[in-house]
């Protein structure tokens, strides 16, 4: 990954101007906290950033050389020369590859010995190109250098009673950026927000844990038999969404458009970006859609018959599901903290492009990324994706479901 961009006035100036002035988005105050309130973007017609359609470099193979057969890849970073490594979670492996795609080196690999991962999960880029995974299985971090070869491991020690460690977030200076579920006290039953979220900062160097701002869980269904209790998913349901760049946290929750900067130093909101989107109900064509999905996936990866499946799906639509749908699906930081919003979609639902947003707030515009980009089941299941200056480095997969790892480039001019 390229090396970091404070996040200065001057680059939320910079994007502003590129894109002209920002005269769609009013900024306010609200106790001493900057609010910004996204009207209309930017850009006009024929304005704004693109990518560019075909990638400058491709990495990936569906038969032939195993150092280019791809796994469920769930990042990739670009280190100060161009090269790239990825992080394969079906192998465990930390693959390096040069500027011009060929292959350099593997590390790690699948166990729970140093330098391994049972449930590779995450994989970031620190200064000095060297490289750090969570494994989410084993519930540590492991430090590499940018030849591969293993720094430090350190295990994940939560400072609180009931929460365990769950997604790496990002990176910021020496620090993790960690999720933690704090189950301490179960629900009742029906809706839920559960479990509730503490986002913390894990120290790099001995694994110390300080905790920056808590969260509503996710929302879902609980089922109270009496001596036990059951978890359902609740189709439509919202929830808390991040991101990370240094010295900085984006939180917001999915059922309304408010997004929170929060310090990652002392946890205090910064400032707010808001936008007055009204709540789309979910009809019976969502509901619909829904559920035809729900039945393919068991059909194609659950190892059940149509017939099975179809059942399975008719009581999957008895179940209760949210009346409204999220206002997004996910939010991610670039390295000079523009931030990409990423619309909700769904079964029936089309995918839109990211709108992007100024450090500073200011709505800029749309920006269609091609088409395969993998976003996993779920936001915390979609692969990392680097969004650097002048390019985009992500994941994407063909219609035949072969993943690659491409590198596009962004033209702001």
């Amino acid at each position: 990954m390229r090396p970091s961009v404070p996040l200065l006035a001057a680059l939320a100036a910079q994007a502003c101007h590129s894109a002209g002035a920002p005269a769609g988005t009013l900024h306010s105050d609200s106790a001493g906290v900057a609010v910004a309130t996204a009207v209309e973007p930017a850009w006009g017609p024929g304005e704004g950033w693109t990518v560019g359609e075909q990638p400058l470099l491709q990495i990936g193979t569906a038969i032939g050389d195993p150092d280019y057969q791809l796994d469920g890849v769930v990042g990739a970073v670009r280190l100060s020369s161009g090269d790239i490594v990825l992080g394969d979670g079906g192998s465990g492996e930390l693959r390096r590859y040069d500027a011009g795609g060929t292959f350099v080196w593997r590390a790690a690999g699948e166990g729970e010995g140093p330098g391994e991962h049972q449930f590779l999960s995450y994989l970031g880029a620190l200064a000095g190109d060297s490289l750090v995974s969570y494994d989410l299985a084993l519930q540590r971090v492991q430090i590499f250098d940018a030849e591969g070869e293993l720094v430090r491991t350190l295990p994940i020690e939560s400072p609180w009673r009931g929460s365990m460690p769950r997604r790496a977030l990002g990176v910021s200076g020496r620090h993790l950026v960690v999720s933690f579920a704090d189950r301490t006290e179960m629900p009742e039953g029906g809706v839920v927000r559960w479990p509730h979220i503490r986002v913390a900062t894990v120290d790099l160097a001995d694994g110390a844990v300080e905790a920056v701002s808590n969260f509503p869980g996710a929302e879902q269904v609980v089922e109270d038999y009496g001596e036990s209790v059951a978890f359902m998913a609740y189709d439509f349901g919202k929830g808390p969404r991040f991101a990370v760049t240094p010295g900085r946290l984006a939180a917001v929750d999915t059922d309304a458009f408010n997004i929170r900067s929060i310090s990652l130093g002392d946890g205090g909101t910064e400032r707010i970006l808001r936008r007055d989107i009204a709540p789309t109900p979910v009809t019976s064509a969502h509901v619909d859609a829904e559920i035809e999905a729900y039945i393919e996936t068991n059909v194609t990866y659950g190892g059940v018959s149509r017939e099975q499946a179809e059942e399975m799906g008719r009581r999957r639509r008895e179940d209760p599901r949210a009346p409204t749908l999220p206002v997004l699906r996910s939010i991610r930081l670039d390295e000079a903290g523009n931030l990409w919003v990423e619309p909700f979609f769904g079964a029936g639902i089309d995918v839109g492009p990211f709108e992007v947003f100024a450090a500073d707030g200011a709505w800029l515009g749309a920006v269609s990324v091609p088409s395969g980009l993998r976003r996993g089941f779920t936001a915390d299941m979609a692969p990392g994706l680097e969004i650097g200056d002048d390019y985009l480095l992500g994941v994407w997969s063909d219609a035949q479901g072969i993943e690659y790892v491409r590198l596009y480039s962004i033209d702001k001019s």
